[in-house]
């Protein structure tokens, strides 16, 4: 959470432990309030780009948003909603187009419903300028004493590069996904949502190779066979329309100025937060010589490895790099319209130029320009609290508020549970019988006398002349004192020993880091569908 006066203050997120439990904030009840804010907000604000203003922009965005949203999903889906209504307000949630746990599913459900409240067009956005690293997911398998957490892949390893870029490789391994994955779940899942669910991603890949896509297209229709009626758009799209490149050409045409109000509000974000990580919660922009980087990613069809992006003014305009192979020149001016610049980039694009936003950047765009209610996660909410301060500081205006959805779901599997905290309270117990030995001792003469002694000692009081022989003689006794608590240790080592290993079978069993493919449909549906 930010102050009125666009300083970060810490606030503590963290996602639900239990099962069950979700996290919305603000509450939904909030939503119609925080929506018409947000549009007032929208509507007041007065901004210049290079000849276009940020009203003229934002309704062009949104038009294109619309109308490629509604085409791209009814490729694989029937929309009910028909056309949506241009006047309408439009929430918005996104992520990388993934085989996700079922509390970042959540966040489409929720989007489905507060759309449908607020008579409101809902947009899932893919964000397919992300890599694509491990085509598989993790799976729990074993038995209840010995589970263990094997990687079940969908595809064949291949160059790391991004969504959009990222073809099916391996048709077979794809096809039998649902197959190894059910199998391997079954000691403890018996009948996952797999088997009705991989038969989408099957049919996806009939119609095209791309792996996200299919992915995506089979959640969507089974969030369709659920009844959801949401939009989806890959964000490539978006970086394609007009309003997106020229918002790239205005931070490009102030890079100076963006990267260091970025810079400066993250150094004061990792102070607030006490991150000392360089690269959490995102790298700093540099500086190499005269060239400066840039919140964006950039590649061609020929190299399909994502790099940095990094701009420098030059007598033409501004050349941008990856550093490597491609160089293009944009015919950016001072106080000049931005039209020939846009024409170039999208020449370069039509020859397989590929310029994307980075993560601030991408919800930035998203928030200002496309709709009137982003759903966030937890991870993308702390990250956009650095994002509301580079708009205050950049732009000079309110940033919109945003929602923070997530919820926590845990396989149905009956397990020993163990709470951490008894660990702590058995190790507190141990070294007690270590160095307080004469509180646990049982009755006895020869334990009496040791512990009249130690109390004797205790209540001498210590000077210079006697603590080394105050320190001796207290720890003489703490150890003639062990064999008589000797049981009480040998115990508590055995119960450690116990709980230990719980923890380890719910460190695996309990974790909410499982795809939601691997839960029953009975377990999705109670927390995603309840009202």
């Amino acid at each position: 959470m930010n102050r009125a006066d666009g300083t970060l203050q810490y606030r503590r997120l963290r996602a639900p432990k239990h099962h069950g439990e979700r996290l919305i904030d603000p509450p939904l009840e909030a939503a119609p309030q925080i929506v018409l804010d947000n549009c007032e907000r929208a509507a007041s604000r007065e901004f210049d780009f290079h000849g276009r203003s940020f009203r003229e922009l934002s309704q062009h965005a949104r038009s294109e948003l619309l109308a490629a949203a509604a085409q791209y999903t009814r490729q694989y889906r029937d929309v009910e909603t028909g056309d949506a209504d241009a006047a309408a307000p439009i929430v918005m949630s996104g992520h990388q187009p993934e085989l996700f746990h079922p509390g970042v599913w959540f966040k489409n459900f929720v989007l489905d419903r507060l759309a449908r409240k607020q008579a409101a067009c809902a947009i899932h956005l893919l964000i397919d300028n992300d890599t694509c690293r491990t085509p598989s997911i993790r799976v729990p398998t074993g038995t209840i004493d010995a589970p263990r957490v094997e990687s079940i892949d969908y595809d064949e390893r291949g160059d790391e590069m991004p969504f959009e870029e990222r073809d099916l490789i391996d048709p077979s391994r794809f096809n039998s996904f649902d197959h190894r994955a059910s199998k391997t779940i079954s000691p403890f899942i018996s009948e996952p949502l797999l088997p009705s669910f991989w038969p989408f991603a099957v049919e996806a890949a009939r119609q095209h190779r791309n792996l996200g896509r299919c992915l995506a297209q089979a959640r969507h229709c089974q969030e369709a066979a659920w009844g959801l009626q949401t939009l989806e758009l890959p964000l490539s799209h978006v970086c394609d329309g007009i309003a997106f490149r020229w918002f790239t050409l205005h931070i490009l045409s102030h890079l100076t100025q963006f990267k260091q109000i970025h810079n400066a509000a993250l150094r004061e974000y990792r102070q607030v937060n006490r991150v000392r990580s360089h690269s959490h919660p995102v790298p700093e922009l540099v500086a190499d010589g005269d060239w400066l980087e840039a919140p964006f990613w950039i590649w061609s069809s020929e190299s399909k490895t994502r790099r940095r992006l990094f701009a420098r003014p030059v007598s033409e305009g501004v050349e941008i790099t990856d550093r490597e192979r491609l160089r293009v020149t944009l015919p950016i001016a001072h106080g000049k319209p931005l039209d020939r610049a846009a024409e170039v980039l999208v020449e370069h694009s039509q020859s397989g130029v590929k310029i994307r936003s980075r993560a601030l950047l991408t919800t930035m765009f998203a928030r200002l320009f496309l709709c009137d209610l982003f759903i966030h996660g937890i991870g993308g909410a702390k990250y956009d609290e650095l994002t509301d301060v580079i708009i205050d500081r950049f732009f000079g205006w309110k940033p919109p508020t945003f929602l923070i959805v997530t919820a926590t779901a845990k396989l149905p599997i009956v397990r020993p549970s163990e709470r951490p905290d008894a660990l702590r309270e058995m190790d507190r117990l141990l070294r007690e019988l270590r160095f307080n030995p004469q509180r646990h001792v049982a009755s006895n003469q020869d334990a009496e006398a040791l512990v009249a002694a130690k109390q004797r000692w205790i209540e001498t009081p210590a000077h210079h002349g006697n603590l080394r022989e105050r320190h001796l003689e207290i720890a003489r006794i703490n150890e003639a004192l062990q064999p008589h608590v000797q049981a009480k240790r040998n115990e508590l080592h055995a119960r450690r020993a116990t709980v230990l290993q719980q923890l380890r079978i719910e460190k695996v069993l309990g974790s909410r880091e499982y795809s939601f493919c691997l839960f029953p449909i009975a377990t999705l549906q109670s927390l995603l569908l309840d009202k």
